[in-house]
């Protein structure tokens, strides 16, 4: 475990409350068992245990590990989540055949700004998709290490997946995007329209 997140790295907690994605930034003060302290005060709200995936580098890879929080305490000046770790893998969309499919999509981020957080919605438009993620060309370009959600609608269907922004490129005027997990059904249905897409081209 320690060699996947040893203490002192950055890490981002992302999961679900009320329905909706939440991400937190970290910082991993214990290998084992694994705790991570954090500021932010949404974490109070979890119900415990509750599953959580976590995202952070090592070195230039993007490493995820799908886990459980199962506890949150008071320390120094924010608190201490306790984390069950179920599996690590990392998150590389180059093992998934990409598609160039041109199609609109949002992109919804939250930043921190002088203490506050700040909801940001963008409109883009993918040049390749895959099941692992995304090129998108979109105007701001949003900073590299945001986790951000996805959302596409073809035929009628709405799919979401939450994302971390692994490239950015204001020259190119674009993000490539790693997804993290999808929403629901949506994995089964993106990957029904990748091939739908596929047959039609």
């Amino acid at each position: 475990m320690t060699k996947h997140l040893p203490p002192d790295s950055p890490v981002i907690v992302a999961f679900m409350i009320d329905g909706r994605p939440m991400a937190v930034n970290g910082l991993c003060i214990s290998a084992e068992p694994l705790k991570i302290f954090t500021k932010d005060l949404r974490t109070q709200d979890i119900k415990y245990p509750q599953s959580v995936v976590l995202v952070w580098h090592r070195e230039e890879t993007v490493m995820k590990g799908e886990a459980d929080a199962v506890s949150v305490e008071p320390y120094k000046a924010g608190f201490v989540l306790s984390i069950e770790r179920t599996h690590v893998a990392e998150v590389d969309r180059r093992v998934y055949p990409r598609y160039p499919i041109e199609t609109s999509v949002s992109i919804r981020s939250v930043c921190d700004m002088k203490g506050s957080q700040v909801i940001s919605l963008s409109q883009g438009v993918t040049r390749d998709l895959s099941m692992g993620g995304a090129w998108v060309d979109v105007q701001p370009v949003v900073t590299m290490g945001s986790i951000v959600e996805f959302h596409i609608k073809v035929d009628g269907e709405e799919m979401s997946a939450l994302a971390m922004v692994a490239h950015d490129n204001p020259n190119r005027g674009g993000n490539g995007l790693e997804f993290i997990d999808f929403y629901g059904d949506s994995r089964d249905r993106f990957l029904a329209y990748l091939e739908r897409a596929m047959k039609a081209a």
